[in-house]
């Protein structure tokens, strides 16, 4: 690494790579003591009340990755190379996503077994979720309320008014189409909700009825395809509001967003498809028939047979679903003969991005 410095900004290069560092930006992630608390690394101070002009007054060179830096108000802290670089380029410490396709993603179970490490076991079990979009955990105890016993492993459940968690079976007055054993194409769960869900558990505990396969679509990768193949409707979707609705004598809920939604930067942030629940707004009829003939394209590329993934959940099988990145849907069942009972609840993004993180340090 090659740098050097002025009193107004610190520049090091890496390869090809240029950074020039602000002495401000550099004076807050000081993590010495009495510049934050050594517990919860908090500032113990307020950056504002810093001396106006701030200065660096020197820069030395440690080791191959740490800077020991003397500011103009006297304030010396050292710093690390690689983590200042992970927040330059907006590193998250979590695994690189794989988008994938059916002929790109085979079935794998993630056998739970209580009486080992649980940690190293649900490190590999998030790696391959924050990879993949979803995971699926076998060997649970098939019984009522055992989805809970393993999602508080992960993080805390975000009740809503379906309840803390769910029953996933045919009933005769449903308010939600989940509970019928009708057919249910690719969607994502909830996009009337502020906030939409972010991650959905689906445990399996009878499952012995003809039919009722589950299916997983990687969204991201639809969206991925779908903006090299077709821009024009991958622009349509990216940009056309919706008005997610859910009504029953209890709740009525809405919320507005876009089919695919895209990040200041441009990447594939959340998608959210539910054709059951979505109404376009009011607009020129020339601007709806271009939106209309876009979510097809996508209605048929979500449902296909090169997207879809389809398996069976089996007692004591469990599937992780990010509900920001996978459409999931299942096949008809018949309830004449067998059973099937499903239950489900919904986590947070940080509940399992903040345990990644804390075991990938233990691990």
């Amino acid at each position: 690494m090659d740098f050097n410095y002025d009193p107004k900004e610190i520049r090091f290069s890496i390869g090809d790579e240029q950074y020039r560092l602000h002495p401000l930006w550099m004076r807050e992630r000081s993590l010495e003591e009495g510049a934050v608390d050594q517990n919860s690394l908090q500032r113990l101070y307020d950056p504002e009340k810093i001396i106006e002009g701030l200065e660096i007054k020197e820069v030395n060179k440690l080791d191959e990755d740490k800077l020991l830096i003397k500011f103009s108000d006297n304030h010396v802290a050292k710093y690390c190379i690689k983590n200042l670089i992970k927040e330059i380029k907006r590193a998250k410490g979590l695994p690189d996503k794989v988008f994938w396709n059916k002929d790109s993603i085979s079935l794998r179970k993630f056998k739970f077994d209580y009486n080992t490490n649980e940690n190293k076991q649900i490190y590999e079990i998030l790696e391959y979720y924050h990879k993949y979009g979803f995971a699926i955990v076998s060997k649970l105890k098939p019984e009522d309320g055992e989805i809970i016993n393993f999602a508080e492993k992960i993080g805390y459940i975000r009740e809503t008014n379906f309840g803390k968690l769910f029953n996933v079976k045919s009933q005769k007055q449903p308010n939600d189409l989940a509970y019928t054993s009708i057919e249910l194409e690719s969607h994502t769960d909830n996009p009337y909700r502020k906030p939409v869900p972010s991650i959905q558990f689906l445990f399996c505990i009878h499952n012995s009825c003809q039919g009722g396969d589950s299916t997983i679509v990687d969204g991201f990768k639809v969206a991925e395809d779908l903006k090299n193949e077709n821009p024009n409707a991958f622009n349509t979707l990216t940009n056309t509001l919706i008005n997610f609705k859910f009504k029953d004598k209890d709740a009525i809920l809405e919320k507005t967003g876009k089919i695919i939604k895209l990040s200041e930067r441009g990447e594939i942030k959340q998608i959210k498809y539910s054709n059951r629940l979505d109404f376009v707004f009011y607009q020129d009829p020339k601007k709806l028939d271009e939106f209309y003939a876009s979510k097809r394209v996508m209605h048929k590329m979500i449902n296909s047979s090169k997207y879809i993934f389809k398996f069976r959940l089996e007692p004591g099988d469990l599937i992780i679903m990010n509900n920001y990145r996978t459409l999931h849907g299942r096949t008809s069942y018949n309830t004449a003969e067998g059973n099937r009972w499903l239950q489900g609840l919904y986590i947070d993004h940080d509940s399992a991005k903040s345990k990644f993180k804390l075991l990938s340090e233990e691990i």
